[in-house]
């Protein structure tokens, strides 16, 4: 049997993310072409084999051990959705190349929504739930060109996705009856953010760029 092509992957992955995201048609577009290009050289694959990597105690391992209750994923998810909307915020002024304009574009919108959504349920179930403590995980861009910028932001986009899968995982093996809204939400950033993950990689790829070790970030 021949292996998929790259075409007949983007458009399998197309529907799928569709239906879980429901993401603007030029963002899909991009999207989901990028990942299918990622699984067709192995990237893809392997994120989803091992999920995260790299981590280290001020970054998504700490995040995930705050994981104790439905109450603090959820609490933990804000600040670390914020994060990410305020350095792709951050790189839509200074990019110039599409792919990465394309993509921040999409985590501002999908991560924004996500924030007002998770605020929605705190206030409904738990509402004497408090802030819980953050380590920042992205970098600056002060003083870097565009190129640079874009190489910084990718590589750590990619280290904070697996914060976020790490966090979605501890979630999903606590203990204990769980609200469904919530449940849905922490399997889809584990699929989601993977399939991000493949695509960013593919951008460090096609840039001729290594993906660092995050063991001191």
């Amino acid at each position: 049997m021949s292996a998929p092509t790259p075409a007949s992957l983007a458009a399998r992955l197309q529907a799928s993310l569709a239906d879980d995201v429901q993401r603007s048609v030029l963002v899909m577009l991009t999207a989901t072409v990028l990942v299918a290009l990622a699984f067709a050289t192995g990237i893809g694959q392997r994120a989803l084999q091992h999920g995260a990597h790299g981590a280290d105690a001020s970054g998504s391992m700490s995040h995930a051990a705050a994981v104790r209750s439905e109450a603090t994923f959820l609490a933990a998810m804000i600040p670390h959705h914020e994060e990410a909307v305020t350095s792709a915020e951050a790189i839509l002024a200074v990019s110039e190349r599409e792919e990465v304009r394309t993509l921040a574009a999409d985590i501002v919108r999908a991560q924004a929504e996500e924030i007002e959504q998770i605020r929605g349920w705190l206030s409904r179930w738990y509402p004497q739930q408090g802030s819980v403590d953050y380590a920042p995980m992205m970098r600056p861009f002060v003083g870097l060109r565009p190129s640079e910028a874009d190489q910084v932001f990718v590589a750590d986009m990619i280290h904070h996705h697996e914060g976020a899968i790490e966090m979605a995982q501890a979630y999903l093996a606590l203990p204990g009856q769980k609200q469904p809204e919530v449940e849905a939400l922490a399997s889809d950033v584990i699929r989601v953010q993977r399939a991000e993950i493949a695509a960013l990689q593919l951008m460090l790829r096609m840039w001729g760029v290594a993906e660092p070790d995050h063991g001191g970030h």
